[in-house]
């Protein structure tokens, strides 16, 4: 493994270049709108709303995530503080596991000047399959955000946003840097590339990806678009992230990623190019907008993603959805996550409004994104009055989800009895398997719950 002499060798040359340019055309952009009461305006209000919107999202993370501590998770808790004193944080910043739908994904964030980690909840079961060197890399990679203090950085160069490919450049350097700590700390640097291959295919298919094949493909995409999404986007492509893993960390390697461009630097002037119109077309959008139908708009916006049926459930209004049935409205209809109505209504265990649906002719079997019906929702919750009426109305019992996971394996994950008896009783097949070849014994065995334990047995 490579051994720099000074971690600042960890850091990408483009990181500071960036920064130092980053922060030139903040500086001057800052001094340029707090001439201007229209300046000041538009600091203060796109400001609050952002930070409005960081400290909810930020808040439902801290109520709802599970915090890892030396009781909650030990072993990556343990994890944890060790790359933090090796990295020479000084403390050790909140991690929290939260629910993602089936996304890989974490990202290192700021709560009221507290530094927390959030890892998603399918990225975190890489621990259920052997994968503990890979969720070590992850969170070394979020630690070395802290350590380098992106995330005040990001902060303090926000105005440069407004110049197309300056910010951007900036994050993609982070990046860099963060696998380089990453693979240092966790001294692997086969992991590291392992775990970067998880966020391109998945933590099922990546141990049988041809990395070299993998790299190699990137060199046939080409033409102005697939420059220009690279130019914009905050993150590198994942071959060119396991490509500089290799180049630092493996001296006999040769790259076939690093011929260079003669227009690499042509986004520049055009960028500059492109800020003149920005600032010249957001003065006049400033004077003339409508600031209540901005808002209206806006809210619109946040909501599309949802349906007034979907709306009315969370709401517990039941009033309001033997209206929206009454009307004709389509039960079945989905959210940005594939959920529906139903699906609401059944993980939050309200028996009427999901008897409403059902009678109406609600699918009981509607699949989300990631092939979850509302039995497993309901199941996952402990249910077992849902769960009955959901199987009373036809709902599938043995479905699998795209993790294999079938409702009695949710029901054994809520630990409530009576919902692993009622799906038993109804057929629920015990000997199933899922991705990581364990049945819902198994799972049971691993949470310690004896009356489970001994009803799947019998």
């Amino acid at each position: 493994m490579h051994d720099p002499i000074s971690t600042k060798e960890l850091v990408h040359k483009n990181e500071r270049k960036y920064f130092i340019i980053a922060l030139l055309i903040s500086i001057i952009m800052y001094v340029v709108l707090l001439f201007s009461v229209i300046g000041i305006f538009y600091l203060a209000f796109f400001g609050m709303i952002s930070f409005v919107l960081h400290v909810l999202m930020m808040g439902n993370i801290r109520m709802n995530g599970v915090r890892l501590n030396p009781e909650q998770f030990p072993q990556v808790y343990d994890k944890v503080k060790e790359l933090s004193e090796k990295m020479g944080i000084g403390y050790i910043p909140e991690v929290y596991v939260v629910e993602s739908g089936g996304i890989l994904n974490a990202f290192a964030a700021k709560f009221f000047g507290k530094n927390m980690v959030v890892l998603y909840s399918s990225m975190f079961e890489l621990i259920e399959q052997g994968a503990e060197d890979e969720l070590a890399f992850v969170i070394g990679h979020e630690l070395a955000h802290i350590k380098r203090r992106h995330i005040t950085k990001q902060l303090v160069i926000l105005p440069a946003m407004w110049v197309p490919g300056i910010t951007q450049a900036y994050s993609r350097a982070c990046e860099y840097t963060c696998d380089r700590y990453a693979a240092y700390y966790t001294q692997n640097a086969e992991v590291a590339k392992n775990c970067l291959t998880i966020l391109g295919v998945g933590k099922k298919l990546y141990k049988y990806v041809d990395q070299n094949q993998y790299l190699n493909q990137i060199q046939n995409e080409k033409g102005f678009f697939i420059w220009l999404y690279e130019k914009l986007a905050t993150h590198p492509p994942i071959p060119k992230r396991i490509d500089q893993i290799d180049l630092y960390f493996n001296e006999t390697y040769e790259s076939v990623l690093s011929k260079k461009s003669k227009k690499r630097l042509i986004w520049i002037p055009v960028s500059l190019l492109v800020l003149a119109f920005v600032i010249g077309g957001s003065v006049y959008a400033i004077k003339s907008i409508d600031i209540e139908s901005f808002f209206d708009d806006m809210m619109l916006s946040i909501n599309l993603d949802t349906t007034p049926l979907i709306n009315a459930v969370t709401k517990a209004d039941i009033d309001e959805v033997n209206k929206l049935i009454s009307e004709g409205i389509n039960l079945d209809q989905k959210d940005f996550y594939g959920w529906t109505a139903l699906h609401w209504a059944a993980i939050d265990g309200n028996y009427d409004i999901s008897k409403a649906i059902l009678d109406a002719g609600g699918n009981p079997d509607a699949m989300t994104n990631f092939k979850e019906t509302p039995l497993m929702k309901a199941a996952g919750k402990g249910h077992s009055e849902t769960v009955a009426l959901l199987l009373e109305y036809g709902a599938e019992n043995n479905y699998a989800d795209s993790d294999l996971w079938i409702p009695l394996m949710y029901a054994v994950r809520s630990e409530d009895v009576e919902t692993v008896r009622i799906l038993l009783n109804a057929g629920a097949d015990p000997d199933h398997k899922d991705y990581s070849n364990l049945t819902a014994l198994m799972h049971a065995v691993k949470l310690g719950n004896d009356e489970i334990i001994n009803l799947l047995r019998n």
